[in-house]
């Protein structure tokens, strides 16, 4: 009997596969299937996960021949899936030696459909300095589990806060994903998880949350590298005009289905998006020596002016403030 579908995403992550990998291969619950999706990666990522698979033959890899997106290969892979959960695992991450068997645990004795805990965020780094450092936890630990609904992802959906429950990372029950017919929205190369999660909530599903950080979140930045990192998208790594498309879409959707409720949270967040999308730009004009534009471009946006002052108040504080990060239980902790 298989308990967990592990699903892994894999593209052009060579650097930290092998770390990835191994956090799930040594997981205390041993009854799992490793499943990784490689949509068409240029390095030697997928090259590493078959060495792997020679060692442990749990890992399945599955490569597709052209770029389909990170939601559409984890739709292949839960498609493929044959354990009584699927966990996600982003090719960057890691996950604490038990936290499959715990967080199993704790939804089998909530009896819910999904659990999910708290997070580690780990430094990316700048030229290889900084990485794999830890920084801070999402949320402070040591807090007895709470049950979620769709009421907390009603009020706690926000993009501008450096936790809300739209980032979480569940397991969840594979028959309640298939009775529902769940899936990622394949339009969607950003907040992915959070309209995923989204869907969980609005077809009725119960999630049991720990505040212990069993999984470990790559972040852009951190305590040493406090710019973002050069990605596939150049040095700017998310793009926010998809999410807000399909931001939108989701609007119509749920007004005709007669969820008010998701409605007002989405045109929040969709507001939000807006500064996101306005705030990057401006700061792409900075970054190129535009500053006279740059400033421009803020004073016309006046969706981006509670965002600019957030960011500035923030990095005012961490200028003034010499004391450890917040929820630091981890800070300056390497993660092998």
């Amino acid at each position: 009997m298989i308990r967990v579908s592990v699903i892994i995403p894999l593209y052009n992550s060579a650097g930290t596969i092998e770390r990835c990998l191994r956090s799930a291969m040594r997981q205390s619950l041993v009854d799992l299937e490793i499943l990784v999706g490689d949509d068409a990666s240029t390095d030697s990522g997928a090259r590493i996960v078959a060495q792997l698979s020679e060692e442990d033959g749990r890992i399945r890899l599955h490569r597709f021949a052209e770029n389909r997106g990170k939601p559409r290969v984890m739709n292949e892979l839960a498609q493929r899936a044959r354990g009584d959960f699927l966990a996600v695992l982003d090719a960057d991450d890691a996950y604490a030696p038990d936290r499959l068997e715990r967080l199993i645990s704790a939804a089998e004795s909530h009896d819910v459909e999904m659990a999910a805990d708290n997070l580690v965020y780990v430094d990316s780094g700048v030229g290889g300095e900084g990485f794999g450092e830890a920084v801070r936890t999402a949320f402070a630990t040591g807090r007895e589990p709470r049950l979620l609904g769709r009421s907390d992802l009603l009020s706690g959906a926000d993009t501008f806060a450096d936790f809300d429950f739209g980032i979480l990372k569940p397991v969840i029950r594979r028959d309640f994903v298939e009775r529902n017919r769940l899936a990622y929205r394949e339009e969607s190369r950003l907040a992915e998880d959070f309209v995923f999660l989204m869907h969980c909530f609005q077809k009725g599903g119960r999630a049991v949350l720990v505040s212990d950080a069993l999984y470990f979140w790559t972040m852009p930045f951190g305590a040493r590298s406090r710019r973002w990192t050069s990605t596939g998208a150049g040095a700017w790594r998310y793009d926010y005009r998809p999410a807000l498309a399909l931001n939108r879409k989701l609007i119509e959707e749920l007004a005709d289905a007669g969820e008010s409720e998701f409605v007002r949270m989405l045109e929040r967040r969709g507001r939000q998006y807006e500064a996101m999308i306005a705030y990057i730009e401006a700061q792409k004009l900075a970054h190129c020596g535009r500053f006279a534009s740059a400033l421009r471009a803020v004073v016309v946006s006046p969706v981006c002016w509670t965002l600019l002052l957030r960011r500035v108040a923030g990095r005012a504080a961490r200028f003034l403030d010499s004391r450890p990060a917040q929820f630091g239980e981890f800070a300056g902790q390497r993660v092998a």
